[in-house]
């Protein structure tokens, strides 16, 4: 019987060790292949897009259509920023852009700095109930995962 203990008791230790071993490598494979995924929040004409990174949130972009001076400081109309908030080596940029496909009106971005980082508000006048597109992506190098939003100015 005292044998038969034994083998059951390094049975499940070896099974316990395989399992953990077979869930690290699955986290360091999914690090090494990202599934990015955006959602939408809106107030009204004020949005902000979720970015996340295999469903961890890496960060947000964020259109402010009206001036905001109940907070301090006090956000900007048609202000777009940016925030990046997982160091996984990924940045966040948008660009809010005209619907008809002409030239964008701004873009943020947090190239070049490490998460935790905000971007400041990138703003000036477009006419009220422009039609426009904000276009957020997690960007790499070269490398872009984007999704789009619709509102207006």
């Amino acid at each position: 019987m005292r044998t038969f203990k034994r083998f059951l008791g390094a049975s499940v230790a070896v099974l316990s060790l395989t399992g953990a071993a077979t869930i690290t490598g699955a986290g360091s494979a999914a690090a090494a292949d990202p599934n990015f995924t955006f959602d939408v929040d809106r107030n009204g004409k004020t949005f902000s897009v979720g970015v996340y990174n295999n469903h961890t949130r890496a960060g947000f972009a964020d259109w402010n259509a009206d001036p905001d001076n109940t907070v301090s400081p006090a956000i900007p109309g048609d202000a777009l920023q940016v925030r990046d908030i997982l160091g996984d080596g990924w940045g966040i940029e948008a660009e809010a852009m005209s619907q008809s496909g002409g030239a964008g009106y701004r873009m943020a971005t947090s190239r070049g700095h490490s998460a935790y980082y905000a971007s400041g508000w990138k703003t000036g006048n477009i006419a009220e109930g422009t039609p426009i597109v904000v276009q957020v992506c997690a960007v790499k190098g070269d490398k872009s995962h984007c999704g789009t939003v619709y509102g207006t100015a």
